[in-house]
């Protein structure tokens, strides 16, 4: 299971508002204690911030206001006492403005990297296609200095990186090298699908409409991005401690999934599963339809499932409907936890964090923590640890204010209440961990006739096995999952995220319930 970190949210140790390395240390043992086996850390490397980190301006440091290189080292080192495993979020497709790789290729055509990024001739009113960036506006910025466009996918303070050049290759696997040096168990690789363009530069017939911008056919899943990550992946294969590559994997069906793997499963170890993570909506068809096809049509290949991330809603607010939210919550936390795969969680999803009202965020100012509104603030708001000021994040000003839940719904709070959605989580980590019918069970896809039920088995092969029912409506209903094959179950006990138990299969309003069964 690995656990998403977004450093500046976190937890801080020297008051200036901002977490950093160091309070990731300093919460080890409350990841160990959940059951942690990775953390994915957002990036920390030096950054002007156009995009909190995303905007890389020196791949091989640490930003200050996040810590030193010692720190990471000690961070490391800590965490790997404890079992846990540290990876970097490394941003591929593209890097800040302000990287001196960029600062260089913008000085003039002909200097050694000059051809680092994608540069394309026009005139400075008539970009070179119309192609829009993922988050509005063109993809290309017009360079007084060079009388040409760089494009970005992004925005023009993330130009993209032109991968078809050997030595901007060279110099970013040099960089896979540093931080597995510096003790990496892997990488995140943000924003994978976009390494290539197609070289004919086409127009686009609907720019604003059609397939979104992240689906494009002309600058997503491209051939290129494949050999990339071949090369990459046998980097971190002939590394010690067996480091993985967990990929920001959009794609638009689950073939597209599949083949993010590589067709001789040598690219990307994890790709995240985005067919289940935009899931936006409590709809027992589409969990089934997702779900199946992720444990079934993937060549047995891990899955990697997951609701909330740093870019989205929190799913204690995505799938809320403000008087259930706490069965809800424990709903979502099964169907990661409880389906094969790899399970991604968000920080602070376990104890039920929300997104801030968008009214409150629209009134938090800017200022040097926080340069530039952005509206996917609302997921980022400080870990909730304690009852204390600030939630126990920060003795300064956090860079943006805690949740106003934080003195109910904390994790000292949660950790004495034995209903709560913490010890929930635990509970079902702990099964994932130790108990042989999750922890590598197969999956059973199951049928049901009612549509507000979804329903799946996992099973060990001695034939014991667990039957997992989520109830999606508001209403009790009897379960009949149908779809066996083989001996008939014989069911026994029932254990439910409401606190039911005994036997039968009535399942309350967005309960969920894990029935075990023999045959």
């Amino acid at each position: 299971m690995i656990y998403e970190i977004y450093p500046r949210s976190f937890q801080d140790t020297d008051g200036d508002g901002v977490g950093d390395l160091r309070g990731i240390t300093s919460r080890l043992d409350y990841l160990q204690a959940l059951g942690v086996d990775a953390i994915w850390v957002t990036p920390f490397f030096p950054s002007p911030n156009a995009d909190f980190g995303y905007d890389v301006a020196d791949y091989t440091a640490v930003d200050p206001r996040y810590g030193t290189m010692a720190d990471w080292d000690q961070l490391v080192a800590a965490a790997n006492k404890r079992g846990i495993r540290v990876m970097v979020d490394l941003v591929v497709n593209h890097s800040s403005a302000e990287h001196p790789w960029f600062k260089e290729s913008r000085r003039s055509r002909a200097n050694p990297k000059a051809d680092w990024y994608i540069w394309r001739d026009g005139t400075p009113d008539t970009p070179p296609t119309n192609w829009q960036s993922i988050f509005g506006g063109p993809a290309w910025t017009w360079d007084k200095t060079r009388k040409q466009w760089y494009y970005h996918i992004f925005l023009p303070q993330q130009p993209d990186l032109n991968w078809s050049n050997s030595a901007l290759r060279k110099a970013m696997f040099d960089v896979v090298r540093f931080w597995l040096d510096h003790g990496a168990a892997g990488f995140r690789l943000d924003a994978t699908p976009y390494l290539f363009e197609d070289p004919t530069w086409p127009q686009d017939p609907d720019p604003k409409g059609g397939d979104p911008v992240w689906l494009k056919p002309y600058n997503s899943q491209l051939p290129g991005t494949n050999q990339v990550l071949r090369e990459m992946r046998k980097i971190v294969d002939d590394y010690p401690g067996n480091p993985v590559l967990l990929g920001e994997s959009s794609t638009r069906n689950i073939q597209q999934l599949r083949a993010v793997y590589g067709k001789n499963k040598d690219e990307i170890h994890l790709p995240m599963n985005f067919l289940v993570g935009n899931i936006d909506k409590l709809d027992a068809a589409t969990f089934k339809r997702r779900y199946d096809e992720a444990a079934t049509q993937l060549d047995g290949l891990t899955p990697v499932e997951f609701f909330s991330n740093h870019d989205q809603s929190r799913q204690y607010s995505e799938f809320g409907d403000g008087q259930h939210d706490a069965l809800i919550g424990k709903m979502t936390a099964a169907l990661t936890l409880l389906n094969p795969g790899t399970a991604l969680l968000y920080f602070g999803e376990e104890i039920g964090m929300s997104d801030m009202d968008k009214a409150r965020l629209s009134k938090v100012p800017l200022g040097p923590n926080r340069p530039r509104a952005d509206e996917r603030d609302r997921a980022r708001t400080p870990m909730q640890w304690s009852a204390a000021p600030n939630a126990g994040f920060t003795t300064g000003t956090p860079w943006l204010p805690v949740e106003a839940r934080y003195t109910r719904v904390n994790t000292e709070a949660q950790r004495r209440d034995p209903a709560s959605l913490l010890n929930w989580y635990r509970t079902l980590i702990d099964l994932r961990r130790n108990d042989a019918v999750f922890r590598g069970g197969s999956y059973i896809p199951l049928t049901s006739s009612d549509p507000e039920l979804f329903a799946f088995a996992r099973e060990d092969g001695s034939g014991r096995g667990a039957l997992v029912i989520a109830n999606t409506g508001a209403t009790s209903r009897n379960a009949a999952p149908a779809g066996w094959t083989g001996p008939k179950p014989v069911f026994g006990a029932q254990s439910c995220a409401s606190g039911a138990s005994g036997s039968g299969m009535m399942i309350a309003a967005y309960d969920t319930c894990i029935v075990r069964y023999m045959r």
